[in-house]
């Protein structure tokens, strides 16, 4: 039976079936130094969430600590439960757990995020992570959100639509509630990506867009391809003028 929290978590998830979610998990995979210019306290990055008009943020348990109580009682806290660091000299993709379901929900989670590099020599790994983790979120009525990353050596751009094509099927597989991945750049592939996974789909923001009308095009484009939503990172939060172009996301969502 359908866990009554788990539905009611949900739908702070996906407010009327649309999700947009601020992701601030890069302080832990690329550090500090990569945004130099960029104030990362997670305080000043949720109240850009809230501002703006998005309906959740994705953070390491850490920060959620820092965050929750900032947080109005109809936003959604997804805490991500894997990491990786960019300091490890070993060029295998791999995240591995950081935070457990239990921590998770005595934060408030209202989702866990849970990272999969498939194709990546340590897939396995992931996999038997992923099965344990699962098992808890039944326990505890708590959404799992599977980020589904290509990393195979038989794709040599981790954009290839083919690869995020199957990533997204396989996170739909292997139970994930909602599935979090690339957009493939292009909005006629990226129909075939959401027609062949059969949960919620949201757009990762991926690479830093060149300008702003790429940013709102790739958004409105998505969406036209039939995406959820999305969970947008430094493409909002490292930019200037963040809040206001939040709200422009927002405004080209609300027509779908």
């Amino acid at each position: 039976m359908f866990n009554k929290n788990k539905k009611e978590r949900m739908k702070k998830i996906l407010k009327d079936g649309k999700s947009l979610l601020i992701a601030f998990d890069h302080a832990v995979e690329h550090g500090p130094i990569a945004y130099p210019n960029i104030d990362l306290h997670p305080v000043k990055i949720a109240k850009i969430a809230v501002d703006g008009g998005a309906n959740g943020i994705i953070l390491h348990s850490g920060a959620a600590r820092i965050v929750k109580d900032y947080l109005p009682k109809d936003f959604a806290l997804v805490i991500k439960l894997t990491a990786r660091t960019s300091l490890v000299n070993d060029k295998s993709h791999i995240q591995s757990l950081v935070t457990t379901v239990d921590e998770a929900a005595i934060l408030g989670a209202d989702a866990v995020a849970f990272t999969i590099y498939l194709g990546s020599d340590m897939e396995h790994h992931m996999f038997e992570q992923f099965s344990q983790v699962k098992k808890r979120c039944i326990d505890l009525g708590m959404p799992l959100i599977g980020f589904m990353y290509p990393r195979s050596p038989k794709y040599k751009n981790k954009y290839d639509a083919k690869a995020i094509e199957y990533a997204a099927r396989v996170g739909a597989e292997i139970g994930c509630d909602i599935v979090k991945t690339y957009y493939t750049g292009n909005r006629e592939t990226f129909k075939k990506v959401v027609k062949n996974c059969f949960v919620p789909l949201l757009v990762a923001g991926g690479p830093e867009a060149k300008t702003k009308e790429d940013f709102l095009n790739n958004i409105n484009n998505a969406l036209i391809a039939g995406a959820r939503g999305f969970a947008l990172g430094r493409n909002i939060w490292a930019r200037e003028g963040s809040v206001e172009l939040l709200k422009e996301v927002k405004s080209i969502l609300s027509r779908y």
